[in-house]
């Protein structure tokens, strides 16, 4: 009988190991591997498997590698180098992908796997013997946030924009552990971003504020539903939850900035760890980015440097060096710290939020108020640099500039371009050049397709509910 992805999860209930973050109230021994029967015995045993899911969060078919990487190729500005690339992210890069390849499957997977195990801990947690109420609702609460958080990436990466349809075919939504269902339709994108909302905001209200930024808590979890409510542009919930995310942080000072984007700081909100202890060294975000040591195949658009003015500090992270590239500039913004692989991934940050609450104040008319934002923004990396006296869509299209030069390399591009239904316009230095706007039929090609996996396992889906263009 045919099963879903999803199911595939049941014989495979929580691989346990800690991801080399220490929580402050954890001290667990890692194991390989829990008996589901176990797993809710006790606090300490409930609480190695939630480790285990974070673990799974920064795979680098996930959120330690893939995710970031392809969310800034699959734009104008960075690209995977047209020779010595290793084969990594070519088609990905070529925006030519297919149901069956494995940048297609592999998230996939992973996120439901995710999904999957948080579904058991949201189900359990509050019958879990010796936890106290406050342990219960730390468990579920970060729980939820890690399902939202996979939710809303599978969404924006396997489905079109919420803005251009709320109601057009999504993910699959299953947030019942104990099903014995072989079959799940395609829920619409509003069916699934209600389901992300409603887990944030329980979330929110079972959380408190932590100071280890390697686990969700009370600011993480407004921080995800900041990015919720501008995808659907709900600007005003965007906006206050994006305060309340920064509320308090200070943003990182350019030193910190040149220290390589490898260890969390006074600007992070959530970071994932990735370490050389747990994962394999050379599928981490600096192998591919920092000129020396792993695979060093990213490169930056001659265009895209261009638009940094000189008293910028960020135009830095630029380099050309010609024994290493004659033809395209290295990217430095993410070094390795002390060793080869050994690097946090910098997922949430303070600067995003500013950003998210210039482009709504912009959106809502509050022309000063999304000015003071920018500038924030601006000043850090350029402290010479003018607050901006735009209005309207001029102004608007300058906080969507900062947020290319300010999150590059983050993996926030493809989706920026996606949510916005922008013109795609590849020109310059790139070799595989592609252009065309919203409206083209080749916008398509800004949406991956459905795994073809999925659809051969589960019942209730055949070739007809495969994303258009494939």
């Amino acid at each position: 009988m045919k099963r879903t992805i999803i199911n595939l999860c049941l014989t495979a209930f929580f691989s346990v190991c800690l991801t080399g973050c220490s929580n402050d109230f954890l001290d667990l021994e890692p194991t390989d591997s829990l008996l589901e029967d176990e797993v809710f015995e006790s606090y300490v045993t409930a609480s190695s498997a939630l480790i285990g899911v974070y673990d799974q969060l920064g795979s680098p078919v996930f959120e330690g590698l893939y995710n970031p990487i392809m969310g800034d190729i699959m734009g104008e500005d960075l690209m995977i180098n047209s020779v010595d690339n290793w084969n990594w992210f070519v088609e990905v890069y070529q925006m030519n992908m297919l149901p069956n390849y494995s940048y297609v499957d592999n998230p996939w997977r992973a996120g439901y796997k995710l999904i999957y195990d948080t579904n058991k801990i949201i189900d359990n947690a509050a019958f879990i013997p010796d936890a106290t109420a406050e342990e219960a609702d730390r468990l579920e609460g970060e729980a939820r946030v890690l399902r939202a958080y996979a939710m809303l990436r599978l969404a924006r990466m396997y489905s079109p924009a919420y803005s251009k349809d709320p109601d057009a075919p999504s993910i699959l939504l299953n947030t019942d552990s104990e099903t014995t269902e072989n079959a799940f339709e395609r829920a619409s994108l509003r069916e699934v971003y209600a389901q992300i909302e409603s887990d944030l905001l329980i979330a929110v209200n079972q959380l408190s504020e932590q100071g280890d930024k390697g686990f969700f808590d009370k600011r993480s979890a407004r921080a995800v539903l900041a990015r919720v409510y501008l995808d659907m542009q709900q600007w005003d919930k965007a906006r206050d939850m994006a305060k309340l995310a920064y509320k308090g942080l200070s943003l990182m000072t350019i030193g910190q900035m040149y220290e390589g984007f490898h260890t969390r700081n006074a600007e992070t909100i959530f970071a994932i760890a990735y370490t050389r202890e747990d994962n394999n060294v050379y599928l981490s975000l600096p192998s591919f980015y920092w000129p020396v040591g792993g695979y060093s195949s990213m490169r930056a658009n001659n265009d895209f440097v261009n638009i940094f003015s000189n008293a910028d500090a960020r135009k830095n992270f630029f380099l050309r060096i010609d024994e290493i590239d004659p033809d395209r500039h290295l990217i430095v913004k993410f070094g390795h710290n002390a060793q080869v692989g050994n690097a946090e991934r910098i997922s949430i940050r303070a600067a995003e939020m500013l950003l998210i609450e210039a482009e709504c104040e912009t959106e809502l008319g509050n022309f000063t108020a999304a000015q003071d934002a920018l500038y924030l923004v601006q000043r850090r990396s350029n402290p010479g640099v003018l607050k901006s006296v735009a209005t309207g869509q001029e102004l608007l299209e300058e906080v969507l500039l900062e947020r290319r030069k300010e999150l590059f390399g983050e993996g926030f591009r493809w989706y920026d371009i996606k949510r916005r239904q922008l013109p795609f316009v590849r020109t310059g230095d790139h070799w595989a050049v592609l252009s065309f706007m919203a409206s083209d039929p080749d916008y398509y090609r800004l949406t991956f397709p459905i795994p073809q996996s999925e659809i051969d396992a589960n019942e209730a889906l055949d070739n007809s509910d495969q994303n258009t263009g494939y």
